[in-house]
Parts: structure tokens; sequence; C-alpha cells
């Protein structure tokens, strides 16, 4: 989880410095879901045009009842997503093609024209253990683990997914565009209904572009994808 204590270990990478379920974790545990609930505050109140363009950080913590110190991990991290920049000498400024109403539809209709045209470059190819550990993830999703992810799990499935076959075009603007988009996308996120039949439908077609995968019909998995993307948004899980 984000935001908990971790240590290095030799040949392990980063390894969490205390039991997630131990009492001494409880205080970090408590923070980073609440570092959570004002992201999706900030997020929720920005797509409903109750915040304005520019914004200083008093305002946002008196509104948001943060600490300064909170206030800047949370702004740190907006705008590494790509919606929120500072302004020259002060306050901050939400990027206008978050704020638009528009904004979902156009990245819906960017991502519908760059991934199909990822699939079909000449050289694509994705790696079997790619197109097993995706098999075996999006499986789990389908046969009940779908009933118990957030909003937020389900949302980054999605993009994981799309961003692995996306990369099998071997060119890091198609990997980094889509990247851009999903940064973007992770408001909507927020505030999708919860469709879970919708859901299960989507993940069921990513099973299908899996199996056209494996047997290299890139041209049938490229209008695949397309229609794919081009179905209604379901919680981001496109």
């Amino acid at each position: 989880m984000q935001g908990l204590p971790a240590r290095g270990e030799p040949h392990r990478g980063f390894v969490l410095a205390k039991n997630p379920t131990s009492g001494a974790a409880q205080p970090a545990i408590a923070a980073v879901r609440r570092n959570e609930q004002v992201y999706a505050s900030i997020a929720g109140d920005l797509l409903a045009s109750r915040l304005p363009a520019d914004i200083t950080e008093a305002e946002l913590m008196r509104r948001y009842d943060v600490t300064r110190a909170e206030l800047q991990r949370l702004l740190d991290r907006i705008a590494a997503e790509g919606w929120i920049a500072r302004l020259p000498g002060y306050g901050w400024r939400f990027a206008e093609t978050v704020s638009s109403p528009e904004a979902q539809t156009q990245a819906k209709a960017f991502r519908a024209v760059i991934e199909p045209a990822a699939i079909a470059q000449p050289g694509f190819a994705l790696p079997q253990e790619v197109i097993v550990r995706l098999r075996e993830r999006q499986q789990r999703v389908f046969e009940g683990e779908l009933d118990k992810m957030t909003i937020g799990e389900i949302f980054q499935s999605g993009c994981e997914f799309h961003e692995e076959i996306i990369r099998g075009a071997g060119n890091p603007f198609f990997l980094e565009a889509l990247r851009r988009v999903n940064s973007i996308r992770r408001l909507f996120a927020y505030r999708s209904f919860a469709d879970r039949e919708g859901m299960r439908r989507h993940v069921r077609e990513h099973l299908r572009l899996l199996d056209v995968l494996e047997t290299r019909r890139y041209a049938e998995a490229a209008e695949l994808m397309a229609r794919h993307l081009q179905r209604p948004l379901v919680a981001g899980l496109s």
C-alpha cells in the first residue's frame, strides 16, 4: 500500500517494515486512507465544477481540512498525473482538458485511434509470458475478484492490461501517450457507476482479445480493440 513504511533488503527489493495488520502499522494505514479520500474529493469536486480553475494552497487546505505537508504530497501526486500545475509565483491551475465536460469523450476517442494503431504496427509482438500473465489476472477478476475490488483497483487493472498490450508495438511514444491519457482518466473513475455486469462484459472482451493476440491475428485484434474502446465507458475498465 502506497505510503506504508518499507525497507530495502538484498535481492528482495523493498518490503514492508511493519505487518499491515499490526497495531503499529494502523496509523500509517489510516493516513493512506485519508490521503485517498481527500484525493477522491478533489477529483470529484473538479469534475463537478465545484472548484475554480486557479486555486491557492490556503483555499485547498481550508476546504479539505488538511495540513500543508499533507496537501503538498497530494499536489505533488496530482501534478505528476498531469491535471494540475503550479502557477508562476503563487497558486495552482487545474488543466483545462480535465475540467472540460468533453474531456472523457476526447480521451476515449484518442485511445480508439492509438491502441488499434499500435497493434497494427509492423513488428508488433506480445510475448507468451505476458499473455499468460494478463489472462490469469483477467480470469481471476472475472471469476470473483471484481465484486471485491474498489473503483480505483478496477481502474488500475484496466490501465495495466491496455498498457501491456500497447507495449507490444515496441514504440515508447505509444506507451507514453496512453499513460498520459490514463493519468487524466483516473479522475473519471471516481464518479463512475458500479455496473458490475458491464464490467464483466469488458473483462470477457479482454480475454477474447488475448485469445486473438496469442494466435498472432493482429489485424483482427486491432479491430477487436477498436470495437472494445467504442463501447460505453464503465468505471475506467476499458
